[in-house]
């Protein structure tokens, strides 16, 4: 078997489905500055109606936007950094100091980040050296509870990677599998291109004697 096509076939698969995860990759990058462009003419909409924001109203517009919590932020230190009108950057800098104090939370399940601001906030302004530290043991805990999360989520990415991965190696095993039953060896190709040429040759003989035919016949 001359198995330089199938080489051809899976190498040329290979090929294939990479430049596929590369346009989908570019789509996914294109998505997202659409989408943070999207968010912020909505909070330009809403600051110009006169809405103010907290920080948990901005995580929550991105996740409409499929934006993550930083990028969400990202948006928002953008318009700040824009804002020429004085009542609209007073307004955002109310925000950004909000979002700030909860950044260093960032790890954190949005749910306890404004009370961890808030006790934080307290304990700042305790004159208890005691008061400093109220927050280590809660941190020391939801940081545990943190990486076990972000454990389970990159084994489930994993997960899903070898899938796909299997899933792809299996349409291509099958694709090479395919020509294989079907592909004629290089040994079959020769044998039928040499009877074709026999058989033209005798085909050829007999019909430039036909003397030598008519003869045989008497």
């Amino acid at each position: 078997m001359d198995f330089s096509f199938f080489n051809i076939v899976v190498t040329g698969s290979y090929i294939l489905i990479m430049i596929a995860f590369t346009i989908f990759m570019s789509w996914l990058s294109i998505q997202r500055r659409k989408n943070a462009d999207a968010m912020q003419k909505n909070v330009h909409a809403k600051m110009a109606s006169g809405i103010q924001l907290s920080a948990k109203d901005v995580v929550n517009i991105g996740k409409s936007f499929d934006l993550t919590a930083f990028q969400s932020r990202k948006v928002i230190y953008k318009i700040f950094r824009e804002a020429d009108n004085k009542e609209t950057f007073e307004s955002l800098k109310k925000l950004v100091k909000e979002i700030e104090s909860e950044e260093p939370f960032d790890d954190m399940p949005d749910e306890v980040k404004p009370s961890l601001a808030r006790i934080t906030k307290i304990a700042e302004g305790s004159d208890e050296d005691s008061d400093k530290h109220l927050l280590a043991p809660i941190l020391g805990v939801l940081s545990k509870y943190v990486e076990q999360k972000s454990e389970q989520e990159k084994l489930k990415k994993q997960t899903n990677r070898a899938y796909v991965v299997t899933i792809i190696s299996f349409v291509v095993g099958a694709i090479s599998f395919y020509f294989t039953l079907t592909l004629s060896s290089a040994e079959d190709i020769a044998r039928e291109i040499q009877a074709a040429t026999n058989d033209q040759v005798i085909e050829h003989n007999n019909s430039s004697n036909p003397d030598a035919k008519s003869g045989a016949g008497s």
